[in-house]
């Protein structure tokens, strides 16, 4: 009884749900008279999106800015336009502009929380989807659909909806319009197209990355079946005309290969900026190519120049039998990425897949290789980590075996006894760092490595050999990860796009980075004063330091000098450079210097793109050594020299390890009986033995066949 008294009188319902009513078709109304349709030719001029430098102002590239020609709905063959509405909506001509069930379907599937993408939209509502608005899965964004397409529907007549329809939607190729498309696929006027193509073209409208039959054929072959079922269906065309069709062959044009109109190293960037918006954002391809918008990068106009320049004038230039290079700069703690260099022939090897040139979230790209022992810096870290300082000392035969595996180094004889951590890090001495890696866990060499920046996407081997780095990565990987040292331990996910802006001032997307601590800071000094040592006198890379400030970085060459990488750094910026060739199975060299180690070419390019990029920067200092840990010592080695510990140095002073044995006397070539080296080093270990100190106890199996076996002579 008491709840009835407050419930409400029925004439009092009925008058609220009557003024609702009025409220909200009032509104409707005002919104459909405010709403403007742009004119398609005015349309067309704002489509073209642009890509700018991180500045906001400088143009680096273009999107959808060629390739475009209007025709008229008459030039289209009638079975041509029958082919678009079977692939794309069958009663176009006898619905209204909007799909009201489709809607309804989509809003039902907003409210629970799903895609408001769902739902089947007309042709008109595609139009004004593709042509209008931003592509961002909104309720605002769809009730603003309904109302342009049907305030559409209701100004435009159906002919002309199509038409405008049909020169502005997406085939792929970099093709916008029917017209442009018959061109790309065919090489053919759009009036000549017969049925089997038109049928082929409205296949690839729905998705021309997925149904390009150059792509994917079997998948395009399905779609093209599905739209000439689709006109049998409605009636646009006989069963018996049907089944004398033949999937059609397209030509392989220059724009198949590659849709860049742009050079080659504004075409890698151009690539890489669309993939990453398509992974991180869902902007699709079309919507890139027709929505005008402005996308600032975070490559900066001064740093990429800088790389191209140091790229062409240390790299032989690409004729036949020379090397080619990629490349990736990336600020420290921030994860933006300043410059990136994908070769001079950029995408020319690999055909018909854009993707599979550049891949930043990890997968397989262009120059994807195996980095040499790059990959030490992740065993050193894992050491430190351990407690195992700089200060420890081991010896470094020729050759030693683990788990029934030889390990070499990089020189027929080569070796270093009594050998400090810290040399043997500069010195890239294999037979110290498999052992060590064995020693402190390869598993906690992967985990450093995946810490670092190193995308867990590469599935690396926990193998003892996985300090010689025997699994692919890009030089952005390595860039980030040597990153992550640079800002002592502060690990921030790489990213390309700073922001998009609509044609409007609307800004759909803006990168928001989270620098997070994943190392020590005192681990972290002490690996920097390693790496410094790399490029100071005995190191793999001596000669190349930057000059007037501290730097750090090193080398990796992999076995029978298939790939040389060198990847460096300073507080300010940290850049990887990879030379090799589109042959993963060649030797790399260049004339004038013969094979190439990462410490000669690559070093080189690093070097002069790193003084001109910093020039007029402050030096920073990096931390001092911190002195991680205690001496483990090889049995046979003896005690440490008092005067072999870490320096605590202040942040200007180049550290150095007083009284070491000069790389001459550390590193000591076998060669005939009667050459000697002074001082005398203490007893090799036999070959084919571990070295004292590693025993087999705790290391984990090889897997049989494992590739980094086959770089065990890989070195610096």
């Amino acid at each position: 009884m008491r709840l009835a008294r407050f419930a409400p009188r029925p004439k009092y319902v009925l008058w609220g749900s009557l003024w609702a009513l009025v409220a909200f078709s009032v509104l409707s109304a005002i919104a459909y008279v405010e709403t403007t349709i742009p004119n398609p030719s005015a349309l067309s001029a704002q489509q073209t999106t642009t890509i700018y430098y991180s500045d906001g102002h400088t143009v680096l590239a273009h999107i959808g800015a060629t390739n475009r020609t209007d025709v008229a709905l008459r030039q289209v063959p009638l079975t041509v336009q029958h082919a678009v509405l079977a692939a794309e909506d069958r009663h176009f001509y006898s619905e209204p502009g909007i799909s009201p069930t489709g809607m309804v379907r989509a809003l039902l599937v907003d409210l629970k929380g799903g895609d408001i993408s769902q739902g089947g939209s007309t042709i008109t509502q595609q139009y004004v989807k593709n042509a209008y608005l931003s592509p961002h899965r909104t309720l605002t964004r769809k009730l603003k659909e309904i109302l342009i397409a049907t305030k559409l529907g209701a100004s435009r007549s159906k002919s002309t909806i199509l038409e405008d329809y049909l020169n502005t939607i997406y085939f792929g190729r970099d093709a916008y319009g029917i017209e442009a498309a018959a061109k790309a696929y065919f090489n053919l006027d759009v009036s000549q197209l017969n049925t089997a193509q038109g049928a082929l073209l409205a296949a690839v409208i729905r998705g021309p990355s997925l149904y390009d039959p150059r792509s994917d054929k079997a998948a395009a072959l399905t779609r093209w079946q599905y739209v000439v079922n689709g006109m049998v269906s409605q009636g646009w065309l006989t069963q018996q005309k049907a089944a004398r069709l033949h999937f059609p062959h397209t030509i392989r044009t220059r724009a198949a290969i590659t849709s860049c109109s742009e050079t080659n190293e504004t075409c890698f960037i151009r690539d890489a900026v669309e993939y990453e918006l398509r992974s991180k954002d869902g902007i699709t391809s079309s919507q890139l190519d027709l929505g005008g918008y402005k996308i600032v990068t975070t490559i900066n106009a001064k740093d990429e120049q800088n790389l191209i320049n140091a790229e062409q004038a240390v790299v032989p230039s690409n004729k036949r039998g020379t090397p080619e290079s990629g490349a990736a700069s990336v600020v420290p703690g921030t994860g933006a990425i300043a410059a990136l260099y994908g070769g001079r022939a950029y995408c020319s090897h690999t055909k018909l897949n854009p993707d599979a040139c550049i891949d930043l979230s990890g997968g397989t790209d262009q120059w994807s290789r195996p980095p040499g022992s790059s990959f030490k810096a992740f065993t050193l870290i894992a050491a430190l980590k351990k407690g195992i300082s700089l200060n420890s000392r081991f010896n470094g035969p020729s050759v030693v075996n683990v788990n029934g595996t030889p390990i070499h180094n990089s020189s027929p004889g080569e070796v270093c006894f009594g050998c400090s951590l810290l040399r043997a890090f500069a010195q890239s001495i294999n037979t110290i760092f498999v052992p060590l890696a064995q020693k402190v866990g390869p598993q906690n060499v992967v985990s450093a490595a995946y810490d670092a920046g190193i995308p867990t996407s590469r599935n690396l081997s926990a193998v003892p050999d996985i300090t010689l780095g025997p699994d692919q990565v890009s030089p952005l990987d390595l860039a980030d990860a040597f990153a992550t040292i640079a800002a002592q331990g502060k690990y921030a996910a790489p990213y390309l796009v700073k922001s998009v802006t609509t044609v409007t001032g609307q800004r759909i997307y803006h990168a928001s980075p989270h620098p997070n601590q994943v190392f020590a800071k005192d681990v972290m000094a002490d690996t920097t004063y390693a790496m410094e040592h790399v490029l100071q006198p005995g190191g793999t890379a001596y000669g190349h330091a930057l000059s007037g400030r501290p730097s750090a970085g090193k080398t990796g060459t992999t076995d029978n000098n298939t790939n040389a990488w060198f990847t460096g750094f300073t507080p300010q910026l940290c850049t990887s450079v990879w030379i090799g060739n589109v042959d993963r199975n060649k030797t790399v060299s260049a004339g004038g210097v013969g094979e190439v180690f990462g410490g000669t070419l690559p070093a080189e390019v690093w070097q002069q793109m790193m003084n001109a990029t910093l020039a007029g920067q402050p030096a920073l200092p990096f931390p001092a050594p911190a002195g991680v840990g205690s001496a483990v010592t090889s049995p046979s080695t003896g005690s440490p020299a008092p005067t072999q510990t870490v320096p605590q140095s202040t942040p200007t002073e180049v550290a150095t390890f007083p009284q070491e044995p000069t790389p001459t006397q550390a590193v000591t070539p076998v060669t005939t009986p009667t050459q000697t080296s002074s001082p005398s080093p203490p007893p090799p270990t036999p070959s084919g033995t571990s070295s004292p100190g590693f025993g087999q106890a705790g290391g984990q199996p090889t897997p049989q066949g494992h590739s980094a076996l086959r770089h065990r002579r890989g070195r610096g």
